[in-house]
């Protein structure tokens, strides 16, 4: 696992708070795994970006995913970011895929690239209910599309930054808090300040200064709480384990018939193209009594 930065902080005077992330290592290793056209890659990348910093505040274990999907030459792209132990500075992890036709052109925009499309930000809980948000792809970048998703859906104004290079990424949020406003005027004023600032942030900036200097660039006469770093990383959740839970919950007679027509089962993972083979033997003893022993294991590892 190839492990970046976030770095998250408050307005100790405002109801605000914000996110600066560097993801730099994690993905560039996802687009060395795939061939994906250039603007395909440079959407992807936004994602990745984007799935951290919406899950930077979450109180949860489970997963959070960022998709945009149409009928254009793009059919869809997906990022997925999964938190562990909340509360703490463990790794924020990352994955996505994109699945697209032959038809994408260099220089494509985001609206060229899904035509008729839509905006999906998903989040499970490990244990909770399931929360899904939908809306119309309106807006030439992404980040405004997010922006766009925040104000009609959690009525949260919202500042998204995503930007990119051939060897670098990050991304930066700001947003109001979802709180009970006392004085509305003032919250307004408060969040007018905030974004005139923010506007001001060019992509060189954010692409080549750590987190500090951006926040003492545009905020050194605000009083601040930031919060540690926390390290995000780029690693696929698949395992042979994983898969042979999949081939389980097939049933064993469909199972069966699939080892009659082709002698094994292959499961192979989207997300990072690695293959996991099982065999009839392999099979046999996923449904044989007792598997759930750890002495009778071995099989899945």
């Amino acid at each position: 696992m190839t492990q970046d930065l976030m770095r998250g902080f408050l307005f100790n005077n405002m109801d605000i708070r914000g996110v600066h992330i560097r993801l730099d290592d994690s993905v560039q290793t996802l687009l060395q795994q795939h061939a994906y056209p250039a603007p395909v890659s440079a959407l992807l990348g936004q994602l990745f970006i984007a799935s951290a910093l919406l899950s930077a505040n979450l109180k949860l274990q489970g997963r959070l995913s960022v998709q945009v999907r149409g009928d254009g030459p793009l059919e869809y792209a997906l990022a997925e970011c999964r938190l562990d132990q909340p509360g703490t500075l463990a790794p924020l992890l990352l994955k996505g895929l994109a699945r697209h036709s032959d038809a994408i052109k260099d220089n494509m925009g985001l609206l060229e690239l899904l035509g008729n499309g839509q905006l999906v930000i998903t989040i499970e809980p490990d244990d909770g209910q399931r929360y899904q948000g939908i809306v119309g792809l309106e807006y030439d970048t992404l980040a405004a599309c997010i922006e766009g998703y925040f104000y009609q859906s959690e009525q949260l104004p919202t500042h998204l930054q995503l930007d990119m290079s051939e060897t670098q990424a990050a991304g930066f949020m700001v947003q109001r808090l979802p709180a009970e406003i006392k004085n509305e005027a003032k919250a307004d004023e408060d969040w007018e300040l905030v974004h005139a600032l923010v506007i001001t942030l060019t992509a060189d900036e954010l692409l080549a200064l750590p987190a500090d200097e951006v926040l003492k660039r545009l905020f050194h006469e605000h009083d601040l709480t930031v919060f540690a770093e926390r390290p995000v990383g780029y690693k696929c959740d698949c395992s042979r384990e994983r898969s042979a839970h999949a081939i389980v919950a097939l049933g064993k007679a469909q199972v069966d018939e699939v080892l009659d027509d082709l002698g094994s089962i292959v499961i192979d993972c989207q997300f990072c193209d690695s293959q996991y083979t099982f065999d009839k033997v392999d099979c046999h003893m996923l449904f044989a009594p007792g598997t759930n022993d750890p002495e009778q294991q071995e099989i899945l590892h």
